[in-house]
């Protein structure tokens, strides 16, 4: 199970896109846009809910078949939490790589920019929420999955950094200075003092 997750606007599709994973991949938003007509804009959410299902229903099939598959998320739920533990319980190895930015603005910015070249947009204030949510659960997918890979791609047109990563639960921190989000993530947690 390989799970690509962050924030919107992150970078997750362009620096990590799951159909080069080399299994079976799903895409809510893309699988949204095809229910869509080929459109990612404007989808209506009885849309997006139903890509959802199908994502659910993908995932629970995969594990069910002892299948290898990947997967996008933003992590805003524990449901890809709860996913890998079942993942886990089957046999699976779970693996999960993490992208974010360090300014909630640039990831606001970017989504602009991507609706305006056709992609799907969201709200400055539905950015914000799911951002704070995703960073939330980043903790708890850290004691989850067997591996964690974190990224930071706050650089503009720059390369992605990896900033720590995770075996089995025990961290090891790459980056010299672990970003500000990161920071901010493990705030009141086991992982709190670097």
């Amino acid at each position: 199970m390989i799970v690509i997750a962050g924030p919107p606007g992150s970078g997750k599709s362009s620096v990590f896109p799951v159909s080069e994973a080399g299994v079976d991949f799903f895409n809510i938003d893309d699988q949204a846009a095809l229910l869509n007509g080929g459109s990612y804009q404007s989808i209506p959410p009885e849309i997006r809910a139903q890509a959802s299902r199908e994502c659910e229903q993908f995932i629970t099939t995969h594990i069910a078949d002892g299948r290898s598959f990947a997967v996008e998320t933003t992590l805003r739920t524990r449901k890809a939490l709860e996913q890998a533990e079942d993942a886990r319980e089957h046999g699976f190895e779970t693996e999960m790589i993490y992208v974010a930015l360090d300014y909630i603005g640039d990831n606001i910015e970017r989504i602009a920019i991507r609706a305006d070249a056709g992609g799907h947009a969201a709200s400055p204030g539905r950015i914000r929420a799911i951002h704070r949510a995703s960073l939330g659960n980043l903790p708890a997918a850290l004691r989850q999955f067997d591996r964690v890979w974190v990224y930071d791609n706050s650089a503009p047109g720059g390369p992605r950094r990896l900033v720590m990563e995770t075996c089995k639960g025990s961290v090891r921190f790459v980056a010299d200075e672990p970003p500000r989000w990161l920071r901010e993530a493990f705030r009141g947690t086991e992982y709190g003092s670097f």
